[in-house]
């Protein structure tokens, strides 16, 4: 009689750094061997428990494993892991994300996890509503937050706000900062309060045919002396950035029209 494969929440552990010899090779030194919190052991356990509850097709299982989910890389950004790939709970939560979210993807699930009802998308999906104000302005919402849209004079607007494309560079350009930014302040190379002088700039060209901006240029003003490795690392840190990977990456556009 075979014995039963464990499922992918049981085959899942959190990886450690991998001490003494190489068997392939010569002796090298033993990597720096870095311990989870109790706080990352306790989302490991609240995320393992929501992964068997939803292989058991448990009521609430979907909002209680995205919720787990998103805990674990809120923590992480929080703490600035996203910085730090070689740590374990980093390395621990790029693997485990992908198994989480197979049910999500089109095609076989990549793990045992029963795709029955997909995640609450409110635990993923960002968004935000534009509203028309007069004119040409516009007022564009999300969380609580509210911004202002508007076009120069010389196209009919009142140039009382930032056009969307130069959002989309602020965008970009903000996204940049907050990487380059954590990776100074884990580094202790900037205070860890208040503002530590850091500049970042985009630039971009208008293109046609079709209308759109491109050749995005990031430049990022360090306050503070960097030697070489530090700023390879700093570029790492900020081709990381969120929206540097979505612009990158070709995102899927649907457009959707209703009416009243």
């Amino acid at each position: 009689m075979s014995t039963p494969r464990p499922s992918r929440s049981q085959q899942a552990r959190v990886p450690q750094p991998i001490s003494g010899p190489d068997p392939s090779g010569p002796r090298r030194p033993a990597p720096r061997r870095i311990r989870l919190t109790s706080r990352e052991v306790e989302l490991c356990d609240a995320l393992y428990a929501a992964m068997l509850r939803y292989e058991a097709h448990l009521p609430g299982s979907c909002s209680r494993l995205g919720s787990a989910l998103s805990d674990c890389w809120r923590y992480s950004n929080q703490q600035g892991l996203v910085l730090q790939p070689d740590h374990p709970f980093a390395l621990w939560l790029a693997r485990i994300t992908p198994l989480c979210l197979a049910q999500m993807e089109p095609g076989p699930p990549l793990s045992p996890l029963a795709r029955q009802t997909p995640i609450p998308r409110k635990d993923l999906l960002m968004e935000v509503t534009t509203r028309h104000l007069d004119g040409v302005r516009f007022s564009i919402e999300t969380r609580g937050h509210t911004i202002l849209t508007d076009q120069p004079t010389e196209n009919g607007g009142q140039d009382t706000a930032m056009t969307p494309p130069e959002l989309l560079l602020a965008s970009l350009c903000s996204c940049a900062a907050f990487y380059a930014a954590q990776y100074l302040k884990t580094r202790n190379l900037v205070p860890a309060e208040g503002s530590n002088g850091l500049v970042v700039t985009v630039s971009a060209e208008k293109l046609k045919p079709p209308a759109r901006i491109g050749n995005f240029v990031v430049r990022v003003q360090c306050p503070v002396p960097l030697t070489a490795d530090q700023q390879e690392a700093m570029m790492r840190s900020v081709h990381q950035c969120v929206v540097h990977n979505t612009l990158t990456s070709q995102p899927e556009i649907a457009i959707q029209i209703t009416t009243a």
